[in-house]
């Protein structure tokens, strides 16, 4: 009878805290960057790349910029790559992504999700080649035809080692239980693109087309609320915490990894520092990479006690 109460309890806790998984244990650990507390056989690097250790699982995420760097931290923090169970690439520059190459070699099957980005990440991309006049190609001999004029559909997808891995993420999706990635796109860092085209005269002129840069963040369930990793931040740190709010309905226990505030002066830096603690409720900084001088020394400022460092080689347990 005790027994049979006891599971009905656990039924309704569940139930009433709508199954929410939080993690078990969790520790993230900081293998790749150009800041820290210097280890005798770790290097330096710019670049980004945390390993996660949650509920048993392993995650990479991010890669830093070379693999040679990534491969002697590792092996100098006593890290095995092959027990990763799946990696996570932020965004497609090459500082984020350029150690995937030895984690392959020692993980051939592991799966990586990238942003669906069809220029950095060469992810799948589909267009039509037949130009402005179609019918141009009736004129043409056969020789002279795309694909012998049968189609002028293209589909590019890499063949590349590398990009055989790789599952690329559209929208916002839950990986297993208590581990999603967040969807955001950077409108101020992207890709140009130029192409012909008539303005409202009918004038020929040349349209730049802007097409913005997608980001993954992951965000990791815990009692104390979300931990969010974030690569770099193009998209704005503030609209990733505010997108994980929102899409999860928690409140942001930690924001680690770069937070992309070398550009900016102090007032601005203050005013994200103070819109993060106060609008977005986050509890905890360990900001990372491209957080910046300037950055690290306005979050510490802001944060005091809840900043927690989080160089190269360093372990927070939450």
């Amino acid at each position: 009878m005790k027994n049979t109460q006891a599971s009905v309890l656990i039924f309704l806790v569940c139930f009433l805290y709508g199954f929410q998984v939080v993690a078990k244990d969790l520790e993230i650990i900081n293998l790749y960057d150009a800041f820290g507390n210097q280890h005798a056989e770790t290097q330096q690097g710019h670049g980004l790349s945390i390993l996660v250790k949650y509920n048993g699982k392993v995650i990479l995420f991010d890669s830093g910029g070379n693999s040679d760097i990534l491969e002697k931290n590792v092996n100098a923090l006593n890290v095995d790559l092959s027990e990763v169970d799946f990696a996570v690439a932020s965004h497609a520059h090459l500082d984020h992504t350029g150690g995937f190459h030895y984690l392959l070699r020692v993980n051939p099957d592991v799966k990586i999700y990238y942003p669906h980005d069809t220029f950095g990440a060469s992810a799948p991309s589909a267009f039509d080649i037949s130009g402005k006049d179609k019918s141009v190609v009736e004129k043409l001999p056969r020789m002279q035809r795309y694909f012998q004029g049968e189609s002028t559909a293209v589909r590019l997808e890499s063949n590349g080692v590398h990009y055989n891995s790789v599952i690329y993420i559209k929208e916002h999706t839950e990986i297993m239980q208590g581990v999603n990635l967040l969807v955001t796109t950077s409108e101020s860092i992207g890709y140009f693109t130029k192409y012909p085209g008539v303005d409202e005269d009918g004038n020929e002129t040349e349209i730049t087309r802007f097409i913005g840069l997608p980001e993954l963040s992951l965000s990791l369930s815990t009692p104390e609320g979300e931990v969010l990793l974030v690569g770099c931040s193009h998209s704005g740190v503030e609209e990733i915490v505010s997108t994980a709010r929102q899409e999860l309905g928690r409140d942001v226990y930690l924001v680690s990894g770069g937070y992309h505030l070398i550009p900016y002066d102090q007032i601005t830096i203050e005013g994200i520092a103070d819109r993060l603690m106060d609008d977005l409720s986050v509890q905890n900084v360990a900001p990372a990479h491209c957080t910046g001088h300037l950055g690290f020394h306005v979050l510490t400022e802001k944060f005091g006690e809840n900043y927690k460092f989080f160089g190269l080689g360093s372990r927070l347990k939450i």
